[in-house]
């Protein structure tokens, strides 16, 4: 089966399956948290949000199979390299990514007009931290996995590798608007065919809102960011740490200060300089942790 024939059929049916199992995952959610101390903050879930949760539970079970489609056979083959000094990647990218989002943070608040009003306290902010620290890892292991492993993986054994990145970098930023943040369902109409009015206002709504655009480019941008670092590293580990420094920073700054780097057009100079930096780094610092190859799933290369 070829990789883009795979890669649509697993889209459509996360998305579909997803919509589906939306409706009974919020009613098992609504029977068993409030139950379970650990899981009650779960009960007060609107079913949009659980309707996220629903499709990424389908990506997640559906994604060893698309792998297996698309000719991947082992983890290595999607960037978990087994090879001296990965760790050494995996740091490197979550220390340059946090010191680099805190330093277009204070670019933005310095030149940019930006406010950085902070309304939360020290211990909230110590709290989120902490939360956000979690949520950082588990973002990036999964879209990594999903769009730099799988996805520009195997668009790179077809494509170009620009083309590849670009590509790769678009699915993944038009994947952060299919969230059906508009739809109100209360608790008690939800039905069987709620999933189905989310998917409909993601199809109509979801790229109509405000500040579409300048996201949709800035999220391009941090994905060629990531799939640079990516192809030139020839590992997930670079990007993952990257994405998980990332995504600690910016819920961190919309959380307590309502700053989203992403809504500001003036981040996009910004993220291209990073792209020069990414490519310094991976030049000159991080050597790739493994041999070309024409997959990317070469030799492990010797890492000191």
């Amino acid at each position: 089966m070829r990789a883009s024939r795979a890669i649509g059929l697993y889209v459509a049916a996360v998305i579909l399956l997803g919509s589906l199992l939306a409706p009974g995952l919020f009613w098992a959610v609504q029977e068993i948290a409030p139950r379970v101390s650990a899981l009650h903050v779960y009960a007060t879930y609107p079913f949009h949000r659980i309707y996220d949760r629903s499709i990424l539970l389908v990506a997640l079970v559906g994604l060893w199979p698309l792998l297996r489609a698309i000719g991947f056979r082992f983890w290595s083959d999607i960037g978990y390299v087994r090879a001296r000094g990965w760790w050494r990647h995996l740091l490197a990218g979550y220390v340059f990514g946090i010191l680099t989002l805190t330093a277009m943070v204070a670019i933005l608040v310095v030149f940019g007009g930006h406010r950085l009003v902070v309304t939360k306290t020290s211990e909230q902010m110590a709290g989120a931290g902490a939360k956000f620290l979690f949520v950082g890892v588990v973002v990036a292991l999964i879209e990594e996995t999903l769009f730099r492993g799988a996805l520009q993986g195997a668009l790179q054994r077809r494509l170009p590798v620009a083309i590849a990145i670009v590509v790769a970098s678009a699915v993944y930023s038009l994947a952060h608007f299919l969230k059906p943040a508009g739809v109100n369902i209360p608790a008690d109409q939800v039905t069987w065919t709620s999933g189905g009015k989310c998917l409909a206002w993601i199809v109509t709504q979801s790229m109509r809102q405000k500040g579409v655009t300048v996201e949709f480019v800035s999220l391009l941008l941090v994905g060629c960011v990531l799939g640079l670092a990516y192809d030139r590293t020839r590992a997930i580990y670079l990007p993952l740490g990257l994405h998980a420094g990332w995504v600690l920073v910016n819920e961190l700054m919309r959380w307590g200060a309502a700053l989203d780097v992403t809504q500001d057009p003036a981040s996009w100079p910004m993220l291209v300089a990073l792209l020069v930096l990414v490519f310094w780094l991976c030049q000159k610092v991080l050597a790739p942790l493994r041999g070309p190859g024409p997959s990317r799933s070469g030799r492990v290369a010797p890492s000191t």
